[in-house]
């Protein structure tokens, strides 16, 4: 529900930039994204490794969760789901791959949901920077009381900066 909001203030804000997600899984936000690209005549970049999580991420805060995590999807099968219209589809190791994102990309709507803390990190340093001004960043499992390292990420993140997480009140604790 909290989606059909944000496409309502960006349709009725027009606001500029593309939707990106970080973290797809199998598919289902990415096809709620997807679908608001193409309302809205803009691009969806869906970002993922497609096999589950990195190794290197398990350290640290994150050193419990299992490598074989989100394993069970493949980019077909998500592209099967989503669709192609209006979708950009980048697999692998984030940030490494934000080089196959556009040079010069500005969003309006970024959502975060890799769960760990490295890539969520890497995510927020990324698009920060690349935000219009009235646009959302939307991290999963925040506030989740599962994924620690999503919740020291955005923390820390936010730390020197004006904005402050806003919870959300869903199943997930975006």
């Amino acid at each position: 529900y909290f989606f059909c909001l944000i496409l309502d203030q960006l349709a009725k804000e027009g606001l500029e930039g593309d939707l990106a997600e970080l973290g797809a899984y199998k598919g289902h936000t990415a096809t709620l994204l997807a679908a608001m690209a193409r309302m809205l005549g803009k691009t969806a970049h869906i970002l993922d490794t497609f096999e589950g999580f990195n190794q290197s991420d398990l350290k640290g805060i994150d050193s419990a969760a299992r490598a074989s995590s989100f394993s069970d999807t493949s980019l077909e099968a998500v592209r099967t789901l989503v669709g192609e219209a209006n979708v950009h589809f980048v697999k692998g190791y984030f940030p490494a791959t934000a080089s196959e994102l556009p040079t010069d990309g500005r969003y309006c709507l970024v959502h975060i949901d890799c769960d760990l803390y490295a890539p969520i990190r890497s995510a927020l340093e990324y698009f920060y920077p690349r935000m219009v001004p009235g646009g959302f960043i939307i991290v999963h499992d925040y506030s989740s009381l599962y994924w620690n390292g999503a919740e020291k990420a955005v923390d820390e993140f936010l730390a020197d900066k004006p904005e402050a997480p806003v919870p959300l009140p869903d199943s997930a604790g975006s």
